[in-house]
């Protein structure tokens, strides 16, 4: 926009001068050249107005500008994000039963895997542990719910040893996956991940969180369950663990894994 001003040191002839940009009104001022009476005028306006009330009216106009790409920056936003909401796809009960199976499945491979390498450095009597084991099933088989089973259990030699095995290796299956990958390989093969409830990425510290809440989810079993079962009913088909660490599974879509992948090819 062109602007035109009075040059106030001419004191003969026209003092009219212009067209110059406001940048160049503003330079200008800085050197005092105009000041805030000064009357400057633009193709538009009915009267010449002074420098002050141009600058007000400008500062107002870029105000009102940047409020209204704000404004349309957060629509976008949520917009966006409801839209993608809408597109998710939660995993249910049985897609991640299986999941989980797999999951456990590969840990019993690792889980096997250990103890035949700590047998065979001698730091456990496997033979020893089967032996006992054999003799407590004879034992309790006629009678599954004796008192003393499960003090019994645990008093087996070594059996606390392969306990240990077994925590160490799924605590760090299930924090190592989740938190670097968001999915452990069972998910993967089912195309599942996990996520925050708001939609983000699971970090490593919520990972963590949630697999201590797994825990409190896996001693359920014994009633039933329910800590597993309860995603049956829930919209979102959340289990325990899952309400108290705020996340959730979702079906990774195909077209979306697809069209992140040529991203990576064509940042590369």
């Amino acid at each position: 926009m062109n602007w035109f001003y009075i040059d106030e040191s001419i004191l003969e002839g026209d003092r009219r001068q212009g067209p110059v940009s406001f940048e160049d009104l503003q330079m200008l001022h800085s050197k005092q050249q105009i000041h805030e009476n000064s009357l400057v005028w633009h193709k538009g306006l009915d009267n010449w107005i002074t420098w002050k009330e141009a600058l007000d009216t400008e500062v107002a106009s870029h105000s009102e500008e940047d409020e209204r790409m704000l404004r349309e920056t957060v629509e976008a936003i949520l917009k966006e994000r409801i839209e993608e909401f809408q597109k998710k796809t939660f995993a249910g009960f049985f897609v991640r039963a299986g999941a989980i199976i797999i999951d456990w499945f590969i840990i019993a491979m690792l889980w096997k895997l250990g103890v035949h390498i700590l047998d065979w450095t001698n730091l456990i009597d496997f033979n020893t542990i089967v032996e006992a084991s054999n003799a407590f099933i004879d034992k309790y088989s006629a009678d599954p719910m004796a008192a003393n089973l499960s003090n019994e259990f645990m008093s087996i030699p070594g059996m606390t040893d392969l306990l240990g095995i077994w925590f160490i290796i799924q605590t760090l299956y299930f924090v190592g996956f989740n938190g670097f990958l968001s999915a452990t390989p069972g998910k993967f093969l089912l195309h599942l991940k996990i996520e925050r409830a708001d939609g983000s990425k699971l970090k490593l510290s919520g990972a963590i969180v949630r697999y201590i809440f797994s825990l409190l989810t896996q001693a359920t079993l014994v009633f039933y369950g329910i800590g597993y079962v309860i995603a049956v009913i829930d919209p979102k088909k959340r289990a325990l663990h899952d309400f108290f660490a705020r996340t959730q599974v979702i079906h990774i879509r195909k077209k979306n894994a697809d069209s992140d992948e040529n991203k990576d090819l064509n940042k590369d």
